[in-house]
């Protein structure tokens, strides 16, 4: 699962029905199927490829951290436990950087 944006340096696991959403301190584009994101506050690009790329076009729209696992099992060819691992570590990533958020649930 190829991406680049850098390591994870927090532990704490994101839950499965945790709702996700782009930031809006960021602008992305796609670019022949990798997408490359500026962060609008630190001035910094981060480039994705593959399922890093799927993820974030998944996240147009708030979605759970389940709905993204299963859209990674549809589309790529992985195992469910390589999946979660990696899926949680790179959403992981993009929280502590600033380029997606909780969505609070009201209920």
């Amino acid at each position: 699962m190829p991406w680049t944006i850098g390591s994870c340096k927090n532990d704490q696991m994101l839950e499965p029905t945790t709702l996700l959403k782009r930031s809006d301190r960021q602008v992305a584009c796609n670019l022949n199927g990798e997408v490359a994101i500026l962060d609008l506050d630190k001035g910094v690009y981060f480039g994705l490829q593959a399922v890093g790329a799927h993820l974030w076009e998944a996240l147009q729209a708030p979605c759970t951290v389940d709905s993204l696992l299963t859209t990674v099992l549809a589309n790529f060819d992985v195992s469910p436990e390589i999946c979660r691992r990696d899926v949680m570590k790179f959403l992981a990533t993009l929280q502590e950087a600033g380029m997606v958020e909780e969505v609070s649930q009201a209920g």
